[in-house]
Parts: C-alpha cells; structure tokens; sequence
C-alpha cells in the first residue's frame, strides 16, 4: 500500500480536484481492440448510448433509423462535437473510425456489416449483407467508439483520442491510468479535475487504500469486506444488480461431463442458497435462466434445479458411476471421478466460491482439485479446454442485446474463445439465434432466446449459480456516484469531491 502511495503522489503532481478509483481490472489503451475501460472511464464515445434502463439512446448520433427492407441503417451525426485534439466529429471520421474497430475487434466479426459510408458530414450509411436489428446496440459497445483521425493515424493505439467527459492523460500497464477533465465537452461537464485509476487485484489491498485515504471510490468488493464496511464512518457502500452471472463452465468434450447425464446430476448437487448466504453473505441471489429477472430478455418461466443430493447421486449411478472399492469416491471402469475446477481471483468470491462448491460435490463421491491462477493464466486454461469446470463471472449485456453473448457462448461457429461450455452445440440452438438475428419483432426475438435459454438449462454445457450484484464503496467525500446496470459506464462526470 505505501508503494502504490507513493506512485500515486509522484504521478498526480500538482493536480487539484483529483479523484482516485481502484479496480481489480488492468485498462486496455486501444479502444477498437478492447473498449470496455475507455468507456467506462468516460473518454470514449459511441454513436449509441444505453440508459439506466437498458435502453438505447442518442449519443454521438442524435438518431437513426433502418430502411424498410431492413438492410441499410442511417445514423445522424450530433452537431458541433469535438474531439479531444479540437477536430470536429462528422461522418467521415466516424466512418473511418468504424472502419478502423471492423479491422481489429473481434466484436464485429459476425456481424453482417457490408459497407460503411459517409453521404455527407452529417449522414453514415452502414449497409448489411442481411437484416440484422442488433446494429444499433453494436454501436454502443466500447469497441465501435468513434475516435478521431490522427488518433486513428497511430495504428495501434497508444493515446487514445476521443469524445468523452474526460481526455487521455497517461496510462502504466498494471499499475494506473490518468485522466483529465474535458472542457470542451458537449454534454456534462465534470467537476473533477483529473481521475487516476489504479489496478490493484487484491480486493484487500484496495479497501486498504481507501481506509488510509489513497483511494475515494474501491470497485468490485466482496460481500465480507462490504459488510465490514457498513459499520465504518465516513465510507458508503454502493450496490447495483447488473447483467453477470456466476457460473460453471463444463468440459462437454471429454471426461465425466461429456456425458449430460452427469452435467444435470451436477446442478442438483449444487447448493445455489448456500453460496448465496455463506460466500456473498447474502448479497444476490440464485439462478435460475441466463438472464437476472430484471432484464427484459430473462426467461422467466425457467425453473430452478433444486438442491437435491440423493437424486444427484441416483442419477450418477444411472450413469455408471459408483463408489465401488468404498473410498468414498466415485468410480468407472476404474477411473476415479477426480477432477479440476478452474478459477481466477481477480473477483474475490470465485475462489471461496469454487472451495464450497468443493465440499457439495464431496459429499456425493467426486473429488475437486481447485486451481486458481490469475485472469489472463485462466483464459488461457478455458480456451484451450484444460479444465473438467471453470468457474467465472460472465458479462451478458456489453452489447445492450443478447446477440453477442448468444453468438459468442452458444453458437457452434465459436472457435476462438469456447465460452458456454467448451465443444458443445445443438442444432436446434444454432436454428434459433440464426432466426433472431434477422427478426425485426422484439417480442418474436424474445420468443426465440426464451426456447434457447430453457434447451441451455435442460443440456447443462453451463451451470448458473447466481446473479451479481455489483458492490463498490465510496469515501463520504465522493457524491453522484453511479454505476450502470451493464458496466458500460462509471458516470464519473456526476461525481464531486466535498
């Protein structure tokens, strides 16, 4: 703690009116390969913005609209935007600038974009291969920010210049980004005059700093330390459910959960109230679909799987798998069902998390090995399928639209990342999403992604444990802080310093 201090004070110098936020989560500097930090920390800007709702609204495009064969959407450039560098947004920029993330963001890969044009300074044209009426909430992820062209004039990015409330000032890979108030700013104007981020993992260490001072606002913080927190004075603890599950990815290829049989047997074996009250100390609640019930998209007649250990063990044994040398572990064909559950600490509750789902599966005769290594290190394991189950916390709305994570988790064309269980697919899931991706009617698209959540449940390539609530804590100093139901946004330009 005393070193980062000290890195703290050297880099923020002179500043006034600085404000200090400690994550867990290391920013990426090149917004079209991975925009989610730039524009939760306000120096982005897309041409779509997403309200508290989860609704689509004007941002850097004031409107839009989509032709009536559904192939060509036209977005209206704001008037009178400028970029940090003084240049003025118009549609050539933002051409060029969408043109630019099509190259490097695998956010667009499947997305039926067929051209982009500029008709004048005011109009962007993007054209489709096919109708697609996803484009709009697209255009809101980090990835499609609109930057300006001697920005774009870098290549790969390291001075990220754009639109938002808060210009690029410096960034040290694992340790900080700072950031400085933009004057010029066309909408709401911060009171802060600089931001220093700082990339700490430790959830620890970060409620350190902001008990000693060196930190105003602390995010993503387990439910213990949360609650040590509400009897302190002087700090406040924030709270927003959002769209992320806690969930278990299984290895549908080989091993016990090739065999769904034992997939489903798994969930019954799973205490979902038990992690809620005894690792999150009560804080969310369990899953039952893919979707928290208060977004639109949630499947609300999925039932939960009950907690129910005597029929997880039947239904192993149905499986094949008995303890037959009396050791207390299962067995077949002399394998033993031992196997490894892989998780990160960069969110604190994973790892006690996967200790108690140690226990549960314990007492039905299967043995857990945990491993926990950092985020990257993980990633690396799920890609690959190194693991029997991996536990993570999953983002389901960075595109305010469940075609991203329905493409990306449990489409079979998924080939580079294998989230939603590794080497699983159904036919009957890849019909759906292909129909919704071209269905103009939401209510018929929800119809849709309803049928693909309940086939989800009922084949387990993943199991749901809970839904997030989002806790960060604040110095008493720190007002008009809010968070945003799909982490898009830290609204920093509404906080003041008292």
């Amino acid at each position: 703690m005393v070193v980062l201090s000290l890195c703290l004070i050297s880099t923020i110098g002179t500043a006034e009116n600085v404000l200090t936020v400690s994550g867990p989560w290391d920013p990426a500097v090149d917004p079209h390969v991975s925009g989610y930090s730039l524009q939760r920390l306000g120096v982005t800007e897309t041409l779509v913005d997403v309200d508290q709702s989860v609704g689509l609204i004007p941002g850097l495009a004031s409107n839009w609209q989509v032709s009536g064969d559904q192939l060509t959407w036209t977005f209206i450039i704001r008037d009178g935007v400028k970029f940090h560098d003084g240049s003025f947004v118009n549609a050539h920029t933002a051409e060029k600038s969408l043109e630019d993330s099509l190259k490097k963001s695998k956010t667009f890969a499947k997305v039926p974009i067929k051209d982009i044009t500029a008709l004048n300074d005011k109009t962007l044209e993007i054209s489709l291969n096919s109708a697609f009426p996803a484009l709009p909430a697209y255009m809101a992820k980090g990835e499609s920010a609109i930057l300006s062209e001697a920005c774009l004039a870098q290549g790969d990015i390291t001075s990220p210049v754009s639109t938002g409330p808060f210009k690029f000032v410096s960034f040290s890979p694992k340790e900080e980004m700072i950031t400085a108030t933009n004057p010029d700013y066309w909408g709401k104007k911060s009171s802060v005059e600089q931001v220093v981020y700082m990339t700490v993992p430790e959830a620890a260490t970060r409620s350190l700093l902001l008990e000693s001072g060196d930190a105003d606002i602390v995010q993503i913080m387990p439910a213990d330390v949360t609650e040590s927190f509400k009897s302190k004075s002087g700090f406040t603890v924030k709270s927003q459910p959002i769209a992320r599950t806690r969930e278990i990815l299984y290895n549908c290829e080989s091993g016990p959960f090739a065999d769904q049989t034992v997939r489903q047997a798994i969930n019954y074996a799973i205490d979902r109230q038990a992690i809620v009250d005894y690792v999150m100390e009560g804080v969310g609640s369990p899953a039952a679909g893919m979707f928290p019930p208060e977004f639109y998209w949630a499947n609300s007649n999925i039932q939960p799987y009950s907690y129910d250990p005597e029929k997880a063990k039947s239904m192993l044994e149905q499986a094949g798998w008995k303890d037959s040398d009396g050791d207390g572990i299962l067995d077949k064909n002399r394998e033993k069902f031992s196997i490894t559950l892989v998780t990160y600490p960069e969110r604190a509750e994973l790892p006690p998390t996967a200790e108690v789902i140690q226990d549960q599966l314990k007492d039905i005769g299967i043995e857990v090995e945990i491993v926990v290594v950092d985020n990257d290190s993980s990633t690396a394991l799920r890609e690959k399928g190194d693991y029997d189950m991996y536990l993570m916390g999953r983002g389901l709305l960075f595109v305010p639209d469940p075609d991203e994570v329905m493409m990306t988790d449990y489409h079979s064309s998924r080939k580079d990342n294998e989230y939603g269980g590794y080497k699983w697919s159904n036919a009957r899931v890849d019909e759906l999403i292909d129909q919704a991706r071209k269905t103009n009617d939401m209510a018929e698209r929800k119809k849709l992604y309803d049928e693909v959540q309940q086939i989800v449940v009922d084949e387990v390539p993943v199991s749901y444990l809970n839904y997030y609530v989002n806790q960060d804590i604040t110095s008493d100093k720190v007002s008009g802080y809010r968070m945003h139901p799909t982490e898009m946004s830290y609204h920093l330009e509404d906080v003041t310093l008292g």
